[in-house]
């Protein structure tokens, strides 16, 4: 694989799209961290790409004068129920301070930029074939259940098109209540000490580091395990063992057995921010990324969704397939350019099952 080049975007406009209509006066405005939100308060946002295919989408004014407002009033509608996604993370963790809240203001905004906080949108248009959502999220203030949720939300809202330009009726409202949270054994503040510990020791890296072009050397791919591989590997998984696995694990597993061979069966990976017993993954074959994300319309579901952070951290990203949804996998990861190529190998010989 020959390595290609980075293309430059031109930002053709930016936007800050507020909650449309403004949340009530009694919901609340700040929504302190639990103790599952902390384990993800220091790692870096997901960011996750959907492409779209459109090859009648003209050009880029084409797209700006005819969808772009539809794209920027279902988002507000989503963003009413969803408002504290517009909202900021406060980011001290020392003694004496506050500890870690999401805290929205009124007039507070998601930035939308075309193209090329807490969450981010940009719409990258490609002429004569379609377009790019990419979106960035902080992972402590939403788990896929509830991103997943929120991008569904601003879907259906879309899919009404000006019906939806206010608030979207949910059957599911989201719940901000953090008291559902039980936390008998007091684990919220030992996360916070942790999380305390590293920043004086000087073990907490900041998200302003994270840095993608600071791997060189390493490629992104997107491998389909079919139903029948899955199948066929859950046969061979209960011939070794009485334990039913789901297809993620099974998924991952075979994913697994395909890098520590790309990497000559150790675990070693020079360069790596992450420490060698890291073991990393993004999972959600259910969470319904290609379903879910149907704007209607000229658009329809993605053809295409990549979890693109797993450059830096070494995760593997699982999603339900885009074709048909019949039970198909695909995971994506990122490898240095020669173990991808016998990961590559190591899947197509039909190792994998």
């Amino acid at each position: 694989m020959a390595p290609t080049p980075p293309h430059l975007v031109t930002v053709l406009e930016q936007f800050h799209v507020a909650p449309t209509p403004a949340p009530a006066a009694g919901q609340p405005r700040a929504l302190p961290l639990t103790f599952f939100d902390l384990v993800f308060w220091s790692i870096p946002p997901v960011q996750r790409l959907f492409f779209y295919d459109n090859a009648n989408l003209l050009d880029v004014s084409d797209f700006t004068l005819g969808e772009l407002p539809r794209f920027r009033n279902s988002l507000a509608a989503a963003l009413h129920h969803f408002y504290p996604l517009a909202g900021k993370l406060t980011c001290e963790v020392a003694e004496g301070v506050a500890p870690p809240e999401l805290v929205f203001s009124d007039g507070d905004s998601v930035p939308l930029t075309v193209a090329q906080g807490i969450l981010a949108v940009q719409i990258t248009v490609f002429p004569r074939a379609g377009i790019c959502i990419g979106t960035t999220v902080h992972h402590a203030v939403a788990d896929g259940a509830s991103y997943t949720h929120f991008l569904s939300t601003w879907a259906a809202a879309h899919r009404l098109g000006h019906k939806g330009n206010r608030a979207v009726a949910m059957d599911m409202p989201p719940l901000f209540d953090r008291g559902v949270v039980r936390d008998d054994a007091g684990l919220r503040e030992a996360f916070l000490r942790d999380h305390r510990a590293l920043g004086t020791a000087g073990g907490y890296e900041p998200l302003d580091d994270w840095d993608l072009s600071r791997r060189p050397g390493v490629v992104l791919a997107t491998f389909r395990f079919t139903e029948k591989q899955l199948r066929a590997l859950e046969r061979h998984a209960e011939s070794e063992t009485s334990t039913r696995c789901s297809p993620n694990a099974l998924a991952c597993g075979a994913a697994w057995a395909g890098i520590v061979h790309a990497r000559g069966n150790g675990w070693g990976l020079e360069g790596a921010p992450a420490p060698d017993a890291h073991f990393g993954f993004v999972t959600g074959p259910k969470l319904g990324m290609y379903a879910g994300t149907d704007f209607g319309g000229v658009w329809g579901r993605p053809t295409k969704v990549e979890i693109a952070y797993v450059e830096r951290t070494g995760a593997l990203a699982l999603a339900e397939s885009c074709r048909d949804g019949h039970g198909d996998i695909e995971v994506g990861l990122a490898l240095p350019r020669v173990e991808m190529e016998a990961f590559r190998t190591f899947y197509l010989d039909g190792s994998t099952c």
